[in-house]
């Protein structure tokens, strides 16, 4: 498999929790068999919270995250919020519970309330067909385009295969020019198929705001955003930039922390374009689990949010008698946790640097959200785990940091086939064989050419270049997504009978992974 689906794939497996036996999904074993008392005793909640610092702490000095900020909700009250470390290495500005964060895929369930705010008041419904509202999303099978629905694609069951559009991301494509590729992918089965898709829910947030005649940006201040007083929360990456109490992102290279070269996920906001605040956070948490009402107001109608929080897929089926499986509802992780409680869940990660998660007991009226400034080490969900250890079981079940970084380590592992020539490598041609353009429906057009002895691959709207090392005969390697870090993989030209390249399989999404080259 092309290593940027294997990594790719275990970030979804990982953070995106479709792992049954992964932390914050039953255990192998199973759950707990009887839960306690919905009613955690307060001086319990108190020791708990008395504890933060020492696990952040604990926490920060095993991972060497720069940033950090928690916050704890209970009882319909925000018990916790505080954050540690610094905004920027370098700069003494330190994290505060007021501090902006990239929450990545964390956006996923806030933008479904916003979508929720909507049904509630009859928008449309979360089974209404999507493409009524936004024609230009047209797939690969007639039959889905007109039967694919907000709830198919906010539950990521349209089988839009979940690669779909990143790739095009990456290049420069924006939201519109992803929506009209979508046509050209080999679908999985309709409703049969779980595959974490950042583009098949942008499509729904897209749709969406077309209902309420805004832009989705707007929806989200309109819906959730201004009600809720979230005021530091946009999905906008603008606005993110904007803020002067902003968390820099953060990567890991070689053991050592610098700073990231920053992410713009506006083409996705709906997935994954949401900034927001710990204090922002707890008040959405609060509204989740106070059933739609903050602070006495109804924000969102009981039923359309609750039908966010109703497993809608199996994430991952049990694999074995005395396992239970993992599902996903509508922008949600719906799971029995380890615990033995209903839990919803979600994480979110940029490798250019941000790392959060959401956990919500919500028999129990407990939420935690924590958010970092660094790439995805499992740090924000060893310390989630923690506190509601600490909450519910009055210390932790495991050393989840340990657990967390073990998880999470094999998404920086490089493909070691691909980290150098094989020995028996085959050489290349003259450069001049593979210089032309490849094209197909789906990528647009590449452009090869050879500067100074080394072939580089233009990709995008906008050209932009990738550097290609030799591997092996006609192979070579490329260092071509920010979100894989320094991971290499592998794309291959086919020569024909004059001794030029007839297509290149630039690998990644399967079906459209072949383009067709000329001179």
């Amino acid at each position: 498999m092309d290593r940027r689906i294997v990594v790719v794939l275990l970030l979804v497996v990982l953070l995106g929790g479709a792992l049954a036996c992964s932390p914050g999904s039953p255990d192998p074993a199973g759950p707990a068999t009887a839960p306690p008392a919905t009613d955690v005793p307060q001086a319990q909640v108190d020791d708990a919270l008395g504890r933060i610092d020492d696990v952040v702490a604990a926490t920060m000095r095993a991972t060497g995250v720069p940033g950090v900020a928690v916050g704890v909700v209970h009882g319909d009250r925000t018990v916790f919020t505080k954050g540690y470390g610094v905004r920027e290495l370098g700069k003494p500005d330190p994290i505060g519970p007021g501090t902006v964060f990239q929450i990545a895929s964390l956006s996923k369930p806030v933008s479904s309330t916003a979508l929720a705010a909507l049904v509630g008041k009859g928008r449309f419904g979360w089974d209404d067909p999507v493409h009524p509202h936004l024609p230009e999303l047209v797939f690969s099978d007639p039959y889905v385009t007109e039967h694919v629905t907000f709830a198919d694609l906010y539950a990521h069951r349209s089988g839009l295969p979940g690669l779909t559009g990143n790739r095009l991301e990456e290049i420069g494509y924006d939201r519109a020019a992803i929506f009209e590729r979508i046509r050209y992918v080999p679908l999985d089965p309709f409703r049969a198929t779980y595959s974490y898709s950042n583009f098949g829910m942008t499509a729904a947030g897209e749709a969406a705001a077309r209902v309420a005649g805004t832009t989705f940006e707007d929806l989200m201040q309109q819906e959730l955003f201004g009600p809720a007083g979230m005021t530091s929360s946009s999905a906008r990456s603008a606005d993110y930039r904007a803020r002067p109490d902003r968390a820099t992102g953060h990567i890991r290279v070689g053991g050592s922390w610098q700073i990231g070269p920053g992410r713009d996920p506006d083409a996705q906001a709906p997935a994954g374009g949401i900034s927001s605040t710990v204090e922002d956070l707890s008040r959405w948490i609060r509204l989740q689990l106070a059933g739609g009402e903050l602070d006495g107001t109804r924000i969102v109608a009981e039923e359309a949010l609750a039908e966010t929080h109703t497993p809608h897929i199996l994430r991952t089926p049990p694999t074995g008698p005395e396992t239970i499986g993992a599902f996903y509802g509508l922008g949600w992780n719906v799971d029995v946790d380890h615990l033995g409680y209903v839990r919803w869940s979600h994480s979110g990660a940029f490798t250019t640097g941000a790392a959060t998660t959401a956990v919500l007991l919500p028999e129990l009226g407990l939420g935690v959200v924590v958010l970092t400034n660094g790439s995805p080490i499992g740090a924000a969900e060893a310390i989630a785990d923690t506190i509601v250890d600490d909450v519910v079981r009055g210390g932790p079940t495991r050393d989840w940091t340990t657990a967390w970084a073990e998880r999470v380590a094999p998404l920086f592992q490089p493909d070691p086939e691909l980290a150098a020539p094989p020995p028996n490598a085959a050489p290349a041609r003259d450069l001049s064989a593979y210089v032309g353009t490849c094209s197909n429906p789906y990528y647009g057009a590449f452009t090869v050419t050879a500067e100074d002895g080394q072939l580089v691959l233009h990709e995008g709207p906008d050209g932009r270049p990738f550097p290609l090392t030799h591997w092996s005969g006609d192979s070579f390697t490329i260092i071509e997504s920010p979100e894989l870090g320094d991971q290499r993989s592998k794309v291959t030209f086919t020569i024909g009978p004059d001794g030029r390249a007839t297509s290149l399989d630039v690998g990644g999404q399967p079906g459209v992974n072949v383009l067709t080259c000329t001179p």
